[in-house]
């Protein structure tokens, strides 16, 4: 609990993924998904205008960093990833009468 009481992306992400539970399980429209995941955008964005020394905006920012070296990382693996199936429809392709 120490983490949501922190605040930062973890308390940003779980706030927003109750607020999504309840708009399906209320059968809400479909529309209020993006609403909400454009609030959580938003949050995020204007957490940053904060002053420099405010605990939410460090929060925030670990967070986006963290975040930010795993997309890193992980778009070569995706690239490639994209590549061999790409090579690989062109040999079955090529093979098949």
């Amino acid at each position: 609990m120490s983490v949501l009481y922190s605040g930062g992306l973890w308390s940003i992400t779980l706030i927003i993924g109750v607020l999504m539970g309840y708009n399906w399980a209320l059968n809400g429209p479909r529309w209020a998904y993006k609403a909400l995941l454009g609030l959580g955008v938003a949050v995020i964005i204007i957490s940053q205008l904060l002053p420099a020394a405010h605990p939410f905006r460090i929060n925030v920012a670990e967070g986006l960093v963290w975040w930010f070296w795993a997309i890193v990382i992980a778009i070569p693996v995706l690239a490639y990833a994209k590549l061999v199936r790409w090579l690989r429809r062109k040999a079955e392709a090529r093979h098949d009468p």
